[in-house]
């Protein structure tokens, strides 16, 4: 008796049970936005597992934050983090006191 094609055929079987077990992406997409509550400002979007993270946020650690929240995330294949981080303006200089009025040191 030839084990070969039983073998095979319960391969094939148990490869499209586990695939099949996997979470859709919009349970994924839920999941993802859950993790992201504490996140303002970002936002995701899920297709065939890959998570698109977009946004601004205030710092870097936010940034990474945001991607280490949801890496993660049953049924997550990958994260691509395009969360831009918002630029530091830096204060205006002071300006020069222009009252006109001068001290000399004379009484």
């Amino acid at each position: 008796m030839n084990r070969k094609p039983l073998l095979m055929a319960a391969s094939m079987l148990a490869v499209t049970s586990l695939y099949s077990c996997q979470p859709g992406d919009d349970t994924v997409r839920l999941a993802v936005i859950d993790k992201l509550n504490n996140s303002p400002g970002v936002s995701a979007e899920v297709k065939d597992g890959v998570v698109d993270l977009n946004g601004e946020v205030p710092n870097d650690s936010a940034k990474v934050a945001a991607e280490d929240a949801v890496k993660h995330v049953n049924g997550v294949k990958a994260v691509n983090n395009n969360i831009m981080v918002e630029p530091v303006i830096p204060p205006p200089p002071p300006m020069p006191d222009d009252s006109g009025v001068h001290q000399s040191g004379q009484q």
